[in-house]
């Protein structure tokens, strides 16, 4: 299992749907290769953390990568984002199961 992570803090006034709109993609059709959650920082909610859940190797992530956002998203995003804290991809080593 992959996890792709991005820490984001958007400019001031920017909505959360002009968020999505500048990275998901326009066409999904169902067979989006990831779950998905963006969650908002409760101390700070210009803050958004992005977590893509991606069940494949990194070589496969590697051949996914352009249909997971948009073709124009890091143009978009450098409109709406004021910096990026973190960002990369992580392979998972532990998962604590749940009780």
């Amino acid at each position: 299992m992959l996890r792709a992570v991005f820490a984001r803090t958007l400019k001031a006034g920017v909505t959360y749907e002009q968020f999505m709109q500048a990275w998901v993609p326009q066409d999904l059709d169902g067979d989006y290769p990831a779950k998905v959650s963006v969650a908002r920082n409760v101390a700070d909610d210009r803050q958004v953390i992005t977590i893509l859940e991606l069940d494949m190797s990194m070589a496969q992530f590697e051949e996914r990568r352009a249909v997971l956002t948009r073709p124009d998203a890091l143009e978009r995003l450098a409109g709406i984002v004021e910096t990026t804290e973190l960002q990369g991809v992580y392979e998972d080593v532990y998962t604590l199961p749940v009780r």
